[in-house]
């Protein structure tokens, strides 16, 4: 098999890693040591010359062109990343999991997938390549990911797109789609041994609305699909006009999928109880598109797995995380994505 082009250990940042958030409870339970001690051991000295970066076993990275921002002539990069387990794939290729927003989410669900694989005989289940979709971020940078390349690649074509409220363009849902299967896969099954019916792609919010793209105009692209609180009002509703023609080609009378295929829905109870964090003012502009959205019919994710019913050779389902947020659902997104993406000895499709 050839190599992947050249590439560097990923040594996960600050921000991937959200260590404000997860070291906090971990500085409350230093022993007997004062806060003050604490503190200080955490500070900068003559020992810091010995610190070293930390990287995430099996993981690689490297940048490939992305195609331009409509408007622009600024070159960009796809940042992808690639945890392969050890040991040797199984029969037939390793289960590979495409994770959008790659910058973010794949650091967690790379270290849950590690997890399966490197406790003892035992304990140990499946495992699977995975595969973060990210993009290229400057030196230094602060932010997460690139929000207006991921606005651009994640939301869908439709007549009269244009960009949104903040001047980001839209609508290259189908341009990312082609580069993941005409240049990333090709690259990836040449030099992996990959499983080509065992592929999952999971996403959150705009993430969650290019998932469901991408199973209604290609179904069979991925097998397994985990949209975390898709976001189904952007564009008026179009991904709910797409999952109405599916399920018109695809129904009881229709054309049967190109083999078994799963979609996981799910949202956050408090998103579905209305409340937003106290600093993040409402956006009139997206409750009109969410109620343009519901009047098509299926503009709540919760009505999806009964409508998507009638397509032969689909299984959905549909959960509530407790006490999460929009934001907080993409935790249990990945979560959910770690096992959904390696459990295929015990599970059909």
């Amino acid at each position: 098999m050839s190599e992947l082009p050249a590439s560097s250990p990923y040594t996960p940042s600050r921000r991937d890693w959200l260590t404000g958030a997860l070291a906090a409870p971990a500085l409350a339970l230093a022993g007997c040591a004062t806060q003050a001690e604490s503190t200080a051991s955490m500070t900068p000295s003559s020992n810091a010359q010995h610190w070293q970066p930390w990287s995430m076993p099996g993981v690689r990275s490297f940048d490939l062109p992305a195609a331009p921002l409509p408007g622009s002539n600024a070159a960009r990069q796809h940042r992808v990343l690639v945890y392969v387990p050890e040991g040797t794939a199984p029969a037939g290729g390793w289960p590979v999991i495409y994770v959008l927003d790659g910058n973010l989410m794949f650091p967690f669900i790379a270290q849950l997938v590690h997890n399966r694989s490197a406790r003892g005989p035992e304990m140990r289940s499946g495992s699977a390549v995975v595969v973060g979709l990210g993009h290229a971020l400057p030196e230094h940078s602060g932010e997460v990911h690139d929000r207006t390349a991921r606005t651009y690649d994640y939301t869908l074509p439709y007549n009269g797109v244009g960009p949104d409220s903040q001047g980001r363009a839209q609508g290259g849902a189908d341009v990312f789609l082609d580069f993941i299967a005409q240049q990333l896969q090709p690259l990836l099954r040449t030099a992996l041994p990959l499983h080509p019916q065992r592929q999952t792609l999971v996403g959150h919010s705009y993430g969650g609305l290019y998932t469901l793209h991408a199973l209604f105009m290609r179904p069979g692209m991925f097998q397994r699909h985990v949209a975390a609180s898709p976001s189904l009002w952007w564009g008026d509703g179009v991904v709910v006009q797409e999952c109405q023609r599916f399920i018109a080609r695809y129904g009881q009378q229709g054309q049967a999928l190109p083999g078994a295929l799963s979609l996981h829905l799910s949202q956050g109870s408090e998103e579905l109880a209305g409340r937003r964090p106290a600093n993040r003012p409402a956006n009139p502009e997206r409750e009109a598109a969410a109620q343009a959205a519901r009047a098509l019919g299926l503009g709540n994710t919760a009505d999806l797995p009964a409508a998507l019913a009638a397509v032969r050779g689909l299984d959905c389902s549909y959960q509530v995380w407790p006490g999460a947020n929009h934001g907080g659902t993409q935790l249990y997104a990945c979560m959910q994505a770690a096992q959904v993406g390696t459990a295929w000895d015990t599970a059909q499709g």
